[in-house]
């Protein structure tokens, strides 16, 4: 099998719901008093919140009817109404379509037109922010707001018979390489997943999983409700509260943004960081430098895991548990999942531990990108190649443990002086310096060329940093290909609204700077 590494299985459980509307009402039937979610004085029980989700069903399926399956998107911040509708859409047989409330008009209306959305819930203010972009899509037959949504119904309310194979959501991908596309999970993706994270981060029934996520990351959710655990929300823009909050509640699980995390190691008090009932802080998205990732695990009292997936894998397809990886790994993959690395150019396998292309098969890899087929439905285009492997486009290696190192987008990489060179190892390097506070390298032509391309760093300095830390940086170490041929300075690099590194900023900004610079 070459470096293809294959984990654990999932221990099998005839009782495990295969649908994901029916998650809520097996957690409610195991243990309904139990707090399932608790968000800025809202708090939820488990039969409170499958009440709420019956309801909510109910009231859509008025909207929509129950005769053909229609996409509903649901937008909000981190907040206890979401989980709500999210099963609600999903036990009324829609497919439940999330999405980031912080995006703009005209991306909303080219989300919503590009799957054909029915209906959309979201929060009054984010219906005042893009009411004009809702109304020029189509499809759109109903807007509801959360403040409209109903509490509770006399009657349960019955699934809408589904197959574990059919769709049940829609996620859009973040756009950081392009325009956002949609894709398609199943319930078997969805419910692998959940079943993947809670087994990987030992999620269980006396779990308190503090969220310390902007948005509501479904993945989390999905194991938190399939374990019956607690959820604490905290969307302030504050991380130290979510610190407090954690420490007061006695969270087990502290999952937040990689540079929410990164603000936190800067904390001058680190002991104001401790968290002694925390068995496994969680992140992803972005790696951490490792002397970062040291210094949070010494403040929190509990190892930092940094895990690896896409939209296609459901969530996570590589994370450690609280044994942690070897440092600047993800660790390996998650139960029922494989990873193999390819060559670039020949797409072979990689046998030596080699760079190359990460692609991922499993349970969890979605079914595939939608698209509207001209007829009112939804056509889908396999994410997966025939063999069954999903090409990521990031770029890694694996080692013999099976421990997965990514370091770069593919379409990052470059060649410099006949070498292919890896921006995200020179990251590594760089954000060992003393005087970096956040970096980031991509490979853009010299100034007024069109190449070849210099390895161009972006840096944002600590406060009080030596005047020379510029030449040091272009002095320091590597190949020649590696070095740093331009330094650009930041005050913060440039992200996203999901906290993703925005590099067609930075690469605008790279010419910028370079265009001054040939006219100076």
């Amino acid at each position: 099998m070459g470096n293809i590494v294959v984990a654990q299985r999932l221990e099998p459980s005839e009782e495990a719901p295969v649908l994901l509307g029916a998650l809520p009402r097996e957690a409610a039937r195991r243990s309904g008093r139990h707090l399932a979610v608790e968000a800025a004085g809202t708090a939820l029980t488990y039969e409170e919140l499958d009440a709420r989700v019956d309801a909510i069903a109910a009231l859509l399926a008025g909207l929509l009817g129950t005769g053909r399956r229609e996409v509903v998107a649901v937008s909000s911040v981190l907040g206890a109404d979401f989980p709500a509708v999210y099963y609600a859409v999903a036990r009324a047989g829609h497919i439940v379509a999330p999405v980031n409330p912080f995006l703009p008009p005209p991306v909303w209306q080219g989300l919503l037109g590009s799957v054909g959305a029915a209906a959309v819930v979201l929060a009054a203010d984010v219906r005042a922010k893009v009411g004009p972009a809702l109304a020029a899509v189509p499809s759109l037959r109903a807007v509801v707001t959360f403040e409209e949504l109903p509490h509770a119904t006399e009657d349960a309310y019955e699934s809408v018979p589904a197959g574990p194979d059919d769709i049940a959501a829609i996620m859009f991908t973040s756009g950081s390489t392009g325009r956002p596309k949609g894709v398609a999970l199943t319930h078997r993706n969805l419910l692998t997943g959940a079943r993947q994270i809670g087994a990987a981060h030992g999620v269980g029934a006396d779990a308190v999983v503090l969220n310390a996520l902007p948005l509501y990351h479904p993945m989390h959710l999905n194991a938190a409700v399939t374990a019956g655990a607690t959820q604490l929300l905290a969307a302030g823009p504050d991380p130290l509260g979510a610190v407090r909050l954690a420490r007061e509640r006695r969270a087990t699980h502290f999952y937040a943004l990689p540079f929410q995390l990164a603000g936190l190691a800067e904390h001058p008090e680190p002991e104001a960081l401790a968290l002694p009932d925390v068995r496994l802080v969680g992140t992803g998205g972005l790696p951490l430098p490792p002397a970062t990732a040291d210094r949070l695990t010494a403040s929190f009292g509990a190892p930092l895991v940094q895990g690896y997936g896409l939209t296609e894998t459901a969530g996570l397809a590589h994370s450690a548990g609280a044994a942690g990886a070897p440092e600047g790994s993800v660790g390996p993959a998650l139960p029922e999942a494989a990873t193999r690395i390819v060559d670039l150019t020949t797409r072979e396998p990689v046998t030596d531990g080699g760079l190359g292309e990460i692609e991922i098969t499993g349970p969890h890899v979605a079914l595939g990108y939608v698209s509207p087929d001209g007829e009112g439905g939804l056509a889908v285009r396999p994410a997966a190649g025939p063999d069954g492997w999903f090409a990521t486009g990031d770029a890694g290696r694996l080692s013999p443990e099976g421990d997965l190192y990514v370091l770069d987008r593919v379409v990052d990489l470059y060649h410099h002086a006949g070498a292919l060179v890896s921006p995200g190892r020179v990251e590594r390097r760089l954000a060992a310096h003393p005087a970096v506070r956040e970096c980031a390298v991509l490979g853009l032509p010299a100034p007024g060329t069109d190449g070849p391309l210099l390895t161009t760093a972006f840096v944002a300095v600590r406060d009080g940093a030596e005047d020379t830390w510029e030449e040091r940086l272009t002095a320091e170490g590597g190949p020649e290909a590696e070095r740093v041929h331009r330094v650009v300075p930041v005050g913060a690099l440039p992200r996203l609204p999901n906290g993703k590194l925005d590099k067609a900023a930075l690469r605008e900004l790279g010419a910028r700077t370079a265009e001054a610079a040939v006219s100076a």
